[in-house]
């Protein structure tokens, strides 16, 4: 009964996709474009897009528009805004099994499920042509694998654990240094196996699954990293933080609007744009880009020369710049989503692409009502997160994964708070982990039965 009821939320969920999907995709403009763009070079048999000399961007996202145009055509979009919202009603599955191996309790799939099944703005995002979507079922998918090669190690498991984590970071960096909460878990199980009762496996986790995953992680990041070497001299995956921080340091509001200091730096920067000191933060960030790259930059000296003027505006005013970023880390959680997306248009807008428009009302009225839209809502979502993570805490079997969660959890509005100005844009990437917190939480309160650690039967 429970198995059935779990398949008519997971139902409901898909039917909610569908009618959002029939309202049609969202125009091609500025990183959509983008984006569109780059996979057009990869059709062109640019796999590694070296005509495309941008450092800002990761290869896999490009990868995914290019092999739904290759198949779909002019019918592209409908393709692709398909299969993404394909991922989404998969990545919500994929929460609910993670919950279910993080409590092993059955339970805990369904509830998972119902916590996922109010939302509706992420929903939104599958009718763009943005990573987001693909990037979060990577997500969800990473983690699933990594916490199964904890409970279950094999030479397999550490291998696509690897492989997930590399397509991971070539769709979003953001997630590159998600290993440290890893490392975390994986101690803390190694350190539950060294008990009397389990000393016979301490031996699961071995040093070849370690080499292995090394040597995987390694032979699928290569080739992106030589590109950068090759292109802008440095073997990285992305050079962007100096466009990132260029917004939180100058930019008003939630950006600290630091004034620009007078450095070496910044002297060839005004140099380089003919605009005076005084001026240039009140410029946006992509206009001092254009300008630096017409100045004859590659795009990764670009950004490594507003990087430098911002870390120099950053010591000059350390107390300042902490305060914004403390409150942009909080204001991750509360940030209200209040617009939407605009779906359809004129067939014009798309060609050659066909395009398609039969909106719902009901899926409207959703929109209209939407959670994340409210302050108060979002805020008291971040408490009752806190209170779902606590009580997984105090619970002995959960309490290795509740602080896992709770450090990924932690680790997206940190380096989203550091580097970026708080948008919904950026929250919904954990809203899965988010509803898997809840459904393990809810699953622990309503067991019958004392939950233990035990890792002989995982």
């Amino acid at each position: 009964m429970r198995q059935l009821l779990f398949l008519v939320v997971i139902l409901v969920i898909s039917t909610k996709t569908l009618l959002i999907f029939l309202g049609g995709p969202v125009a091609l403009e500025r990183d959509s474009l983008g984006y569109w763009n780059l996979s057009t070079s990869v059709m062109q048999g640019d796999v590694l897009l070296t005509s495309e000399p941008i450092a800002y961007r990761t290869p896999v996202y490009p990868w995914f528009l290019a092999f739904g145009r290759l198949l779909a055509g002019e019918h592209a979009l409908w393709l692709i805004t398909l299969m993404q919202g394909l991922l989404y009603v998969c990545t919500v599955y994929l929460a609910a099994n993670l919950a279910l191996k993080m409590t092993k309790l059955p339970q805990s799939k369904l509830f998972t499920a119902l916590a996922m099944l109010p939302a509706i703005s992420a929903v939104q995002y599958t009718t763009a042509i943005l990573s987001e979507t693909l990037f979060v079922f990577l997500l969800v998918l990473h983690l699933s694998i990594f916490l199964k090669y904890c409970q279950q190690p094999s030479t397999l498991t550490a291998t696509w654990t690897a492989l997930s984590f590399g397509l991971l970071v070539l769709t979003k960096p953001i997630v590159l240094m998600l290993w440290v909460a890893h490392v975390l878990l994986l101690l803390t199980y190694w350190l539950i196996r060294l008990r009397p009762k389990q000393a016979q496996q301490i031996q699961f986790y071995k040093w070849s699954h370690f080499a292995v995953a090394t040597l995987a992680l390694t032979i699928l990041l290569t080739p992106w990293f030589a590109r950068n070497h090759v292109l802008f001299g440095k073997a990285s995956l992305t050079e962007f933080v100096g466009r990132n921080l260029w917004i939180v340091s100058f930019q008003g509001g939630s950006g600290a609007q630091l004034p620009i200091p007078v450095t070496t730096a910044s002297n060839e920067l005004e140099s380089r744009t003919n605009i005076p000191l005084r001026e240039v933060n009140r410029k946006s960030t992509w206009f001092i880009s254009n300008q630096l790259t017409d100045s004859g930059l590659n795009d990764a000296q670009v950004d490594r020369l507003m990087k430098q003027v911002c870390w120099d505006a950053i010591k000059e005013n350390q107390l300042p710049f902490l305060k914004k970023t403390l409150r942009r880390c909080f204001n991750y959680w509360r940030c209200a989503h209040t617009d939407l997306l605009i779906q359809g248009g004129e067939q014009s807008e798309f060609t050659p692409q066909y395009v398609w428009q039969n909106p719902s009302r009901s899926i409207e009225q959703l929109l209209g009502f939407r959670f994340s839209q409210s302050v108060i809502g979002n805020t008291l979502l971040t408490l009752a997160l806190g209170l779902a993570l606590t009580l997984l805490f105090r619970n002995h079997s959960t309490r290795p994964t509740a602080v896992w969660m709770g450090m990924i959890l932690s680790y997206f509005a940190i380096i989203t708070g550091i580097f970026e100005i708080p948008d919904y844009r950026y929250r919904l990437v954990v809203e899965p982990i988010v509803g898997c917190t809840f459904g393990s939480a809810l699953s622990v309160i309503f067991s019958k039965r004392e939950l233990t650690v035990s890792l002989a039967d995982e």
